[in-house]
């Protein structure tokens, strides 16, 4: 089912537990914020409401944040500057590891993750020379708010170095490339036997190891450009990767990896698979076309253009769920949706005269509210394990939202 993004929605037969907010709190916040609050109260009335905006004590603030489960602590990272880590509030310690990583030219991910318990941030270092190229793969390590720093097992493969890791929900769990980057390496090496494999780092053990070459359908190993995950309740993973052109590939732990027949074109694609797995949530993209004018004046105004924002389809069938298209009056880029626990909402990015952050129902891709997208630095969005709360963070800022309970 299609749906047609308007701002002008349809009245909501929703009622909830408790009536809206009233003004949100300013937490470590100087100054003048009535507009940025105006702007950030989703509209119309609904499920969501402003709850407060904290600013954060952040060194990288040009970098995404990543917010721990337990919404007490953050991390950011800087290819030069290493890994930050810290607490929300500006009473506590915060520290930065000077780790370097080489990554990778299509990926938006960063190879960091908050443990499940919120104690640690899973992570690796590299040993990389003045030049910026890896001397060694890639080593897991655990890093504490605290300023610990504990090296884990060094996973090994003899088809080559661990040259790309994707965490798991928390656990240690994690999709790798091994033997895929040898021309980022000095001295350079050739990829004989290039790998895709499921490993548990805190283990130091590759559980799993395919080389690519033998997955029927796949492309050019190096044109691998995204991963999402999911754990089941019994305890294995389920991995989807995007690849170049349009080739989508689907690793069920304990089963082979196979091609499944998702057809999505869009270039560089940002997706989240949902919590159970079952689905995928696919941003389009969508933008304006023209120049990005910043000293030329006047600037010639950008080319509109009308497709898909956002579109839900099934893992392993590929069937289109829903799909929300709509008009971008302006150059925009998709960001990385959120789901929330219960698989009820999610919150995406949506161009048009502006870029908007939108709250939309995961059942049928309606749109139930809408909040104007702060100009801060490489926002991120998400939502709280216990489903009640809603964030957008971005540079130095953090905004959370409360979501009432449907009734």
């Amino acid at each position: 089912m299609r749906r047609i993004f308007l701002w002008v929605l349809a009245a909501l037969s929703l009622t909830f537990a408790s009536a809206a907010m009233g003004s949100p709190q300013l937490i470590n916040c100087t100054g003048d914020w009535t507009k940025t609050v105006e702007s950030l109260e989703p509209k119309p009335a609904g499920p969501m409401s402003l709850s407060h905006i904290r600013c954060l004590r952040i060194t990288h603030s040009g970098y995404p944040v990543s917010l721990s489960p337990d919404g007490s602590k953050i991390f950011t990272f800087d290819a030069l500057k290493g890994l930050w880590v810290g607490g929300v509030d500006r009473a506590g310690a915060d520290y930065t590891f000077p780790v370097r990583v080489s990554s990778s030219i299509w990926t938006t991910t960063v190879p960091f993750e908050w443990l499940a318990d919120s104690s640690a941030v899973f992570g690796v270092a590299q040993d990389k020379n003045r030049g910026g190229f890896a001397l060694a793969g890639l080593q897991p390590y655990l890093f504490t708010a605290t300023g610990g720093q504990t090296r884990l097992p060094v996973l090994s493969h003899p088809n080559g170095p661990l040259d790309e890791i994707f965490w798991i929900g928390g656990t240690g769990l994690a999709f790798a490339t091994i033997g895929t980057r040898g021309s980022y390496y000095k001295p350079e090496h050739e990829d004989l036997h290039p790998t895709i494999a499921l490993v548990d780092a805190k283990a130091g053990r590759v559980l799993d190891a395919v080389e690519t070459p033998t997955i029927p359908n796949l492309p050019d190993y190096k044109r691998f450009v995204a991963a999402s995950s999911r754990i089941d309740r019994s305890g294995q993973a389920r991995v989807l990767t995007a690849w170049l052109p349009d080739t989508w590939m689907l690793w069920d732990q304990g089963d082979k990896p196979r091609i499944v027949p998702i057809h999505n074109k869009a270039e560089h694609p940002r997706y989240t698979l949902s919590m159970d797995g079952s689905k995928v949530l696919i941003m389009g993209n969508l933008s304006a076309t023209g120049w990005i004018c910043e000293f030329r004046t006047p600037c010639p105004p950008p080319t509109p253009q009308t497709g898909v924002i956002a579109e839900l389809r099934e893992v392993i069938s590929g069937r289109l769920v829903w799909s929300i298209t709509g008009k971008a009056d302006i150059v925009s880029t998709s960001r990385i949706p959120a789901i929330s626990p219960d698989d009820r909402y999610a919150l995406i990015t949506m161009p048009n005269e502006k870029n908007y952050v939108a709250l939309v129902s995961m059942i049928d891709g309606s749109v139930l509210q809408h909040f104007q997208m702060p100009g801060w630095a490489n926002p991120t969005l998400g939502f709280s394990s216990d489903g009640k709360e809603a964030w957008i963070t971005g540079g130095s800022t953090m905004a959370t939202f409360s979501l009432a309970i449907q009734q």
